[in-house]
């Protein structure tokens, strides 16, 4: 069964992503039929964030107390309806309006996924099954690219949109019907339990954790790493096509070569990292030293792109980047999750939706950048790139430096008292 889970989550995670970055794809068609500026674009890029970080906190809260089955359910009903809504966009408004409301009911699946995923399986395969749903998000894109931009040639970009709505009510019934909220009964009534226990969060030993040198090295990584991921979602097939000078199906193909690529180094690494810590058991070493060293080198070879610009070049060098520094998404979460475990979707909801912010400034950011290189538009996806990669390095620098993910007995007061009612104890 935890198997089908993770395989579920990973579709959930497929349709998710997909949904996010089927308006890059679509970008040049949408840009042409209502008469978007970059700058509108950018606008429409940052409107999915607008509510995502908020959204995000709360459904994953509201997650850790009615359950992750049932919140997911809902959130892919809600992504299907939004979908069919696409139809009926004719202007600028109703396109942001639109993202608004998709960008606030996919916000909480990722932290709910990470959750649900680390419920299912043991410590020394976390790592390995959350890049599993982190790599339906890429696969997401990837499917999307080669498929979605044919369907958008031959039907429209409405009609691309649609299809992911279908998606989306298949993959409700199958969860909903197939699978359970936890591996057996025993674990059920300690869930239950734990619901009941669960209190009123003390605010100010909340922000005391949140402030901790491993959770806020670990939320600016992911932070940093996110910008990359908003810009690889809405800016890489636009890139592609007029920077690298690629037809609209060479960009497909290359989109999904680099989706490719990226996931198999990702999960390398975070298989690496669950080798390790099994080994070990050293936080440090499996779990941040593994991590801020993919980053680190993944910024580099980003970097690189804006001084070798040959096309094969910028193919390779992408999709080792993007491989590399993607390897905190299903790591950053494990380190979340580890400091408060009882409140795991929580705790994630607080990675992913700070790095979520990203989403609001990078899609806007690059697109003035863009517009104001003017005819020179080379020159400002290369500021755009160099800008990212300086960002990615800082911030993997400072994860290896100051976070040390551990419980250690000083730390288990803080955790009891978080929750007022809380009886639980650590290890």
């Amino acid at each position: 069964m935890r198997w089908f889970v993770l395989l579920m989550l990973f579709f959930g995670a497929v349709i998710n992503f997909a949904d996010k970055s089927i308006i890059g794809l679509a970008a040049l068609p949408i840009m042409k039929e209502l008469d978007l500026s970059y700058a509108e674009w950018g606008l429409v890029g940052s409107s999915y964030y607008w509510l995502y970080p908020v959204t995000g906190i709360f459904g994953a809260a509201w997650a850790d107390r009615i359950g992750a089955k049932k919140v997911l359910g809902l959130l892919m009903l809600t992504w299907a309806i939004l979908q069919f809504g696409v139809l009926a966009i004719a202007a600028l408004p109703l396109l942001v309006i639109y993202r608004v409301l998709l960008g606030a009911f996919e916000g909480p699946f990722s932290p709910v996924a990470y959750n649900h995923a680390d419920k299912w399986f043991p410590p020394r395969q976390r790592g390995f099954a959350n890049s599993v749903v982190v790599a339906g998000g890429t696969v997401g894109a990837m499917i999307a690219a080669p498929l979605l931009v044919f369907l958008i040639t031959q039907l429209g970009w409405k009609s691309a949109f649609a299809c992911l709505g279908v998606a989306s009510i298949v993959w409700f019934f199958l969860f909903q019907f197939f699978t359970k909220e936890s591996p057996v009964k025993k674990y059920q009534d300690v869930q239950q339990k734990k619901k009941e226990k669960l209190g009123k969060i003390n605010v100010k030993d909340f922000l005391k954790l949140l402030g901790s040198p491993s959770a806020l090295f670990t939320t600016l990584a992911y932070f940093s790493t996110y910008i990359l991921v908003v810009w690889f979602s809405v800016w890489l097939p636009i890139y592609l096509v007029e920077a690298v000078k690629m037809s609209p199906a060479e960009m497909g193909y290359s989109v999904a070569v680099i989706g490719i690529v990226s996931v198999l180094i990702y999960t390398g690494v975070s298989m690496l990292s669950d080798y390790l810590f099994k080994k070990s058991e050293n936080w440090r070493v499996s779990r941040v030293f593994v991590v801020a060293g993919a980053m680190i080198f993944g910024a580099v070879l980003l970097a690189s792109i804006t001084i070798f610009q040959n096309p094969v070049w910028v193919i390779v060098a992408m999709c080792l980047a993007k491989g590399l520094t993607y390897s905190i998404l299903p790591i950053g979460p494990t380190v979340m999750i580890n400091e408060w475990p009882e409140r795991g979707a929580l705790m994630t909801s607080i990675l992913t939706s700070s790095g979520n912010i990203a989403g609001i400034i990078a899609p806007m950011l690059t697109g003035y950048i863009v517009g104001l290189a003017g005819a020179n538009k080379i020159a400002g996806y290369n500021l755009s790139i160099m800008s990212m990669a300086v960002l990615v390095l800082l911030f993997g620098i400072l994860f290896a430096l100051f976070v040390k993910p551990s419980i250690a007995k000083n730390k288990v007061e803080l955790h009891n008292n978080l929750s007022e009612n809380s009886n639980i104890k650590y290890s």
